[in-house]
């Protein structure tokens, strides 16, 4: 028998995966235990259940030099695959803080967990939080592209969205339309890869994090957020979005090796964003290390956004009132089935993947 891998990290909803992470949580050991909060949610879960932004730091001191962040459920449904890493993992984090002087892990648990309770992939605004990271006081960009293709796409409830996407991706090019469609937009609430007219929640909530004494003093950072959806099936793919030529980048570089793919040089799976959760930690971080996205394939692209628009249709179609959503309707259902595939062989890669950038991520960060 090859050897298997314990699989039981990965979990039905959002309930009981949060149950899972603070278990671990009151497992660590207290004196490992720098910092830990729970930020509720304004609004409840599906069965009427508190939603909580989660974190905590391990170390064997309040400041340590070095610090591996792990990230999940920055797109809620993704948060299924994050928080099981983060579960699978925490034991031997643990293990190794323990181990290391000047070694801290940060876990950031549901950075979108209305999204996650909800399996949806944006928030309880419509907002994309991996296309908030904008300046709002400035004026919002303008995808010209999609504006373009919105009115098919959404405002036309006659239009078939197959006939829609077909034509579309033909008068474009597949990869233009990919593009332009996943780029991010600042004016259609009700459509794709919404970036928001303000700051979201969970933008606000991270900000807080990022003022912690921990982040601000630390001389080394390696993040890590955790994502599924772009990419060969059961691949985890290390994407790199800092500039070429910045420290960041030529951290990444040394950190990942040929693992670490940029989207700005046409190597990723995912093409350049706008308002990415990766410029606050570009900021936050500045010579001090690297953020990446581990970013797991699932299905075709052709199926993420033929998933999203039918979701967001479902979604417009009740006014963006939460309560009337139905987690078991087929777009739904649909659209966490293509994030979360619920099968064996593609978990197995995922855990062991994990593995993997967790140990390149702190050989970076200690050496």
């Amino acid at each position: 028998m090859i050897h298997t891998i314990d699989l039981s990290c990965f979990q039905s909803s959002y309930r009981e995966a949060r149950r899972e992470f603070l278990q671990h949580c009151e497992g660590a050991p207290a004196r490992l235990i720098q910092a830990r909060d729970a930020h509720p949610h304004p609004l409840p879960g599906p069965t009427g259940d508190p939603l909580f932004l989660d974190w905590i730091l391990l170390s064997q001191n309040p400041t340590p030099e070095c610090i591996l962040v792990l990230i999940c459920g920055t797109h809620g449904v993704e948060g299924f695959t994050g928080s099981a890493i983060q579960s699978h993992y925490f034991s031997t984090l643990t293990s190794r803080v323990s181990e290391v002087t000047g070694l801290g892990v940060l876990m950031v648990h549901a950075l979108n967990p209305w999204g996650f309770a909800w399996s949806r992939r944006y928030d309880h605004q419509g907002i994309d939080l991996n296309r908030n990271f904008v300046d709002f006081q400035a004026p919002l960009p303008v995808n010209t592209d999609y504006e373009a293709m919105h009115q098919a796409l959404f405002r036309d409830t006659s239009a078939v969205l197959d006939t829609a996407l077909e034509t579309l991706s033909t008068r474009m090019g597949a990869a233009d339309f990919e593009a332009a469609i996943t780029r991010g937009q600042y004016q259609h609430q009700d459509g794709l890869f919404y970036g928001g007219s303000a700051p979201s929640w969970s933008r606000t909530v991270l900000e807080q994090i990022g003022h912690t004494p921990s982040l601000q003093q630390a001389k080394k950072i390696a993040v890590v957020d955790l994502h599924t959806g772009l990419g060969p099936y059961g691949h985890g793919e290390v994407i790199n979005d800092h500039p070429p030529g910045t420290p960041g980048f030529d951290w990444a570089c040394r950190w990942y090796g040929p693992n670490a793919q940029s989207a700005l040089l046409g190597e990723s799976c995912s093409s350049p964003k706008t308002g990415l959760l990766d410029y606050f930690w570009h900021d936050l971080i500045a010579e001090r290390g690297c953020f990446v996205t581990l970013e797991y394939g699932t299905y075709s692209l052709d199926k993420l956004i033929k998933y999203s628009c039918a979701e967001q249709r479902y979604h417009n179609s009740y006014h963006a009132d939460w309560q009337q959503r139905d987690c078991g309707h087929d777009t739904v259902t649909a659209l966490r089935d293509f994030f979360y595939p619920r099968e064996r062989t593609w978990q197995q890669l995922v855990l062991f993947r994990a593995g993997q950038i967790i140990d390149l991520a702190l050989q970076g960060i200690r050496a």
